[in-house]
């Protein structure tokens, strides 16, 4: 069974873009540009918008933090449920460019997860979890997400877009335990690699 809402977290504005926790807005408007979709601002939520078919796309406009209010509203006007549902999160304890999918589980710490499990009351929805870390020994957690990566970062950024995008699309195809066994594992570093 596919997902019918998928939600990509991030923070609305300028000052946001292409941060590391927009990582789920990015992804979102890969998945939606390479379907020559477009998204658009709708009071209702408030939130960004595309539907493709019978998907609908979702970038909550309520900043990160309140995520919930915004995925609890289009639930409900679309009349689905939580298990039809798979957020896009930047994951901190991931190391860049790691993605992780999990059909329920905690919200680990991550303040858009807790809203959203907060206003669902469960757990029990699906979500990709993508790597922007490790945090680094001298950063607070805040200042960390909310800056831009870095230059020498960029490549491995854009692959994990890629990457995140062709998980995504194996997942509507296949369903999400094929797509945990075959993106759950981690990245070969080039030492780990056969010769």
């Amino acid at each position: 069974m596919s997902f019918r809402l998928v939600v990509g977290l991030g923070n609305p504005g300028r000052e946001y873009e292409n941060t590391r926790h927009n990582v789920g807005f990015r992804i979102l408007d890969a998945i939606v540009s390479g379907e020559s979709g477009s998204f658009r601002e709708e009071k209702l939520g408030p939130g960004a918008w595309c539907r493709l078919g019978d998907i609908g796309f979702l970038k909550p406009l309520t900043y990160m933090n309140l995520s919930g209010k915004a995925v609890r509203v289009w639930l409900d006007w679309l009349k689905l449920s939580p298990q039809d549902l798979l957020v896009i999160v930047d994951d901190v304890s991931l190391p860049l460019g790691q993605l992780r999918f999990r059909g329920n589980g905690s919200h680990g710490g991550h303040n858009g997860l807790l809203s959203i499990q907060t206003e669902l009351g469960t757990e029990a929805y699906a979500r990709l979890r993508c790597g922007i870390g490790p945090l680094p020994t001298d950063y607070e957690l805040r200042n960390f997400v909310l800056n831009r990566f870095a230059a020498e970062e960029q490549a491995k950024v854009q692959e994990m877009i890629g990457a995140a995008t062709t998980a995504f699309q194996c997942c509507q195809l296949q369903g999400i335990e094929i797509a945990m066994q075959g993106f759950n594992s981690k990245p070969k570093e080039k030492s780990e690699e056969k010769k």
